[in-house]
């Protein structure tokens, strides 16, 4: 996987941010929107469920397993 992927495309928040908050501990969705934003905008890259017209290929729960 390129980390330089945009995980959350409206803060640019890359994989490699992601992954870096995980490593810090971050062990639910809420821990990472705690220590990056990611998700807390339009919200499709926490879940398929969330992103229903499959707009972006990471979601922050497929990360999380």
């Amino acid at each position: 996987m390129h980390e330089d992927i945009e995980v959350c495309v409206c803060l640019r928040i890359t994989l490699q941010e992601i992954l870096e908050a995980i490593e810090n501990g971050a062990n639910s969705i809420e821990d990472i929107q705690k220590q990056t934003k990611a998700g807390t905008v339009c919200k499709l890259c926490i879940s398929p469920e969330e992103d229903v017209y499959g707009e972006r290929d990471i979601h922050l729960t497929e990360l999380l397993k």
